[in-house]
């Protein structure tokens, strides 16, 4: 496994409740293929550092993807999608009336990008909102992408449980 993420929960703009008392996230992936219905531990990893005491950089390691340090910034205008949306609230006045619906897709903006928090991007169907930390987007500055340019979800329960889904376009 090599490491696909690294998340330094200090520079974030804004900091999910299940990775507050993180300092330092890392998530590990299968070089290889991608673990799809795999349970954390097997094809892929996420590592939990409360602190960055004694943390030494890994080796340089021969992978096909190239390092990037990402900015954060904070995004006030995160909206779900639709299926993930009637979680929410009963959109059934939204699908009954056109123009409203028409409003739904082009006014309010989904991000998917890699980002921490929000909603989860949905490509094909809900991603799900319960536990949702964040979302590794198809990266082309990084040469990385899930598939056919998707999104892997992360999740993590209240009983600190890591789980993942991805979507394919």
């Amino acid at each position: 496994m090599f490491p696909l993420f690294q998340i330094r929960v200090s520079e974030l703009p804004f900091v999910p409740e299940q990775i507050k008392h993180i300092a330092l996230l890392v998530l590990f992936h299968n070089l290889r293929s991608h673990p799809f219905d795999l349970p954390h531990g097997q094809g892929w990893l996420i590592r939990e550092y409360k602190n960055l005491d004694n943390l030494q950089p890994l080796p340089n390691l021969s992978i096909p993807y190239k390092p990037f340090p990402i900015s954060w910034s904070r995004v006030e205008n995160d909206a779900p999608g639709w299926e993930d949306a009637w979680d929410i609230i009963d959109l059934s006045a939204v699908n009954s009336d056109e123009s409203a619906s028409d409003s739904f897709f082009e006014d309010f903006m989904r991000y998917s990008s890699t980002k921490v928090g929000g909603y989860p991007t949905e490509i094909q169907h809900g991603a799900g909102l319960d536990d949702f930390v964040f979302q590794v987007g198809s990266e082309e500055k990084v040469n990385w992408m899930w598939a056919d340019n998707g999104i892997g979800y992360f999740f993590r329960s209240p009983s600190d449980e890591w789980r993942w889904s991805c979507q394919l376009y």
